[in-house]
C-alpha cells in the first residue's frame, strides 16, 4: 500500500510511514498484546493508491508548458528570432534556441522529478507525484532516462500518451520504459482515533 500523507510505498503490514509517520493501521498491534477495549478502535487506514488520470496529468502539463514557454520566448528574442517559430536548420540562432531548450526541458523535469516535491511545478499544482513501482522517490538516472523516454511517447504520433488510459497503473510509454507511475497522494485524516484502554485486574 501507500501512505496517504506522502505517497511512499510500505509493505501491507506496517504500522506507520517510515517517512512522514502517519499511521497506516491503527490495530496493528503485536501478537497477544493488544489491550481489551470499551470500544473497537477506529477502522484500519489502508491508503489504497490512486493513479493520476489522463486530464490531470494533460493540464499539469500544460502549465510546465507555460512555465517553459517565458525562458525560452526571453532567449528566442534576444537571438532575434520571433517568440515563437519553426526550427531552421539554415539559421545558427534556431540551431543555438533549440539547444537552449533542450537543456532548460531537460534540467526543469528531471530536477523536479527527484526534489522533494517529486514532481514539476505543474504536476504540483494538480497533486501529483512520480514515483518507481514501489512508490519511492526516483533517482537520478530513473529521472534522466524517463526524460528522453517522452521522445518515444512523441515520435509514437503521441499514442504513447494515449496508451496511459489503457493500462493498469495510468502508466505512458515512457512511464513504462522507465519503470515510474504518477500517483496521487490521498489526503491525510486530521487525527487517528485511539483506542479506549481500561486495566484488567
Amino acid at each position: 500500500m501507500f501512505c496517504s500523507r506522502c505517497g511512499t510505498w510500505a509493505p501491507d503490514d506496517t504500522a506507520t510511514c517510515a517517512l512522514c509517520g502517519l499511521a497506516l493501521q491503527v490495530d496493528n498491534w503485536p501478537a497477544g498484546s493488544k489491550p481489551e477495549t470499551h470500544a473497537r478502535p477506529a477502522a484500519t487506514v489502508v491508503a489504497l493508491v490512486s493513479y493520476g488520470g489522463f486530464w490531470r496529468r494533460a493540464f499539469a502539463a500544460l502549465l510546465d508548458g507555460a512555465v517553459l514557454y517565458f525562458p525560452a520566448a526571453t532567449i528566442r528574442v534576444m537571438l532575434g528570432l520571433p517568440a515563437t517559430g519553426m526550427f531552421d536548420v539554415d539559421l545558427p540562432s534556431s540551431w543555438v534556441a533549440t539547444t537552449f531548450e533542450f537543456a532548460i526541458d531537460a534540467l526543469y523535469a528531471i530536477a523536479f522529478l527527484v526534489s522533494p516535491a517529486r514532481g514539476t511545478l505543474g504536476m504540483q499544482v494538480m497533486g501529483l507525484h512520480v514515483t518507481d513501482l514501489k512508490g519511492d522517490r526516483i533517482s537520478v538516472a530513473r529521472s534522466t532516462g524517463r526524460y528522453f523516454a517522452t521522445l518515444l511517447s512523441i515520435c509514437t504520433f503521441g499514442l504513447g500518451y494515449v496508451m496511459q488510459v489503457f493500462t493498469p497503473r495510468r502508466q505512458t510509454l515512457h512511464d513504462l520504459v522507465a519503470g515510474t507511475v504518477v500517483v496521487r497522494p490521498r489526503p491525510a485524516p486530521d487525527a487517528v482515533q485511539a483506542p479506549v484502554m481500561r486495566l484488567v485486574p
